[in-house]
């Protein structure tokens, strides 16, 4: 005889093969608050019963008469994986930890349908959303106002905000402030911001480029436009860029990864830093301690961040309204890439010693 498949068993069935009522199996394998008074040779004759039959009690039909399916999807759009820098980790850590204590689970969700995200979003699946890097879109910013579900965005508030989300970051405009200011106490003149092109219009990168930018202008250190590039993920622009024998003295990545990947770069050239040049970035996760030189950075509590959007969102699931920013500060942490900038730093040496190495 062919064996039952699991959860196809239905409370009639466990209650026939019982001899009681449907109610009395409800009350005892659902937990169910009965009138019904069941004697405790009863209840184990029940789960007897649904024990022989395979009974699995059906989550999807407790969702829909709750209303609540005890699952969070966290949208990470552009997820270039844990292998660098250490940002990813330490924020899906955050997050899940947050989640699992609430008795919460957790659904990472890739990508969403920009023409019709609530396809992704609002079809039943999941009680609420952490977005780490919400549209700027009105069209999609739209629909998700007439979203179902609370969304919490993990990110700095961009220009045109989406006003029913919570806004939750690190002072990304101060950070980038932070970073020029100790640069200018050093002595470096010309600085270099890089950003990455597929993280350009990210509301976070677009905050510290601003901080940057009004940083250099109150310390009357000038910008031109070649101050600021916008290079790919593996950064091979780098090569061009510092046999074009530059000027700047220290270069501010957008993130830890970028910096990591950039240091590589300057390795296999010969670049020694920070004696040829000064290199400083943003995050400050272990992934800094292990660079060689290690990273000096600006700090954001990454972790921290994460457990806030959780109980942020979880309040806004259990009906309270939260729709203000929370914008926690950040710090520098001094390592051992940054230091003056080099007196007489000969460029065709530099370059020349690293093709006859």
């Amino acid at each position: 005889m062919a064996q039952r498949k699991s959860g196809s068993t239905t409370l009639k069935q466990v209650a026939e093969r019982a001899g009681v009522s449907m109610a009395a199996v409800s009350a005892v394998l659902n937990s169910k608050k009965s009138s019904i008074r069941i004697s405790p040779a009863t209840a184990e004759l029940i789960q007897q019963a649904a024990k022989d039959l395979h009974y699995v009690p059906n989550g999807l039909a407790r969702s829909l008469r709750t209303n609540r399916t005890n699952n969070i999807g966290l949208v990470f759009e552009n997820f270039g994986g844990i292998t660098e820098g250490q940002f990813y980790v330490e924020l899906l850590d955050g997050v899940a930890q947050e989640l699992f204590k609430n008795k919460y689970r957790l659904t990472i969700l890739p990508e969403v349908d920009r023409v019709q995200p609530i396809n992704s979003l609002g079809n039943g699946l999941l009680d609420g959303v952490i977005w780490c890097k919400l549209p700027q879109s009105p069209d999609v910013i739209d629909i998700l106002q007439r979203c179902p579900i609370p969304f919490v965005a993990l990110h700095a508030r961009p220009t045109e905000a989406h006003e029913a989300a919570a806004y939750i970051s690190a002072d990304n405009y101060g950070g980038a402030k932070l970073a020029v200011q100790h640069l200018h106490e050093l002595g470096h003149k010309r600085l270099l911001f890089i950003l990455e092109t597929a993280e350009v219009d990210v509301p976070d990168a677009q905050a510290r480029l601003a901080g940057f930018l009004d940083a250099c202008a109150e310390l009357n250190i000038e910008v031109q436009d070649q101050d600021i590039r916008i290079w790919s993920h593996d950064l091979h622009e780098t090569n061009t860029y510092f046999h074009s024998q530059p000027e700047h003295t220290a270069i501010i990545t957008w993130n830890e990864r970028t910096a990591g990947v950039l240091l590589e770069h300057a390795q296999s050239l010969n670049i020694q830093v920070p004696r040829d040049l000064s290199v400083i970035s943003f995050d400050s996760t272990s992934f800094s301690e292990k660079t060689s030189p290690r990273l000096t950075c600006i700090y954001q509590p990454i972790r921290e961040m994460a457990t806030a959007a959780v109980r942020t969102l979880l309040a806004q699931i259990n009906g309270e309204t939260i729709t203000q920013d929370f914008e926690y500060p950040t710090r520098l942490d001094l390592r051992d890439s940054t230091t003056e900038p080099p007196k007489n730093r000969d460029w065709s040496s530099i370059l020349n010693a690293e093709k006859s190495s």
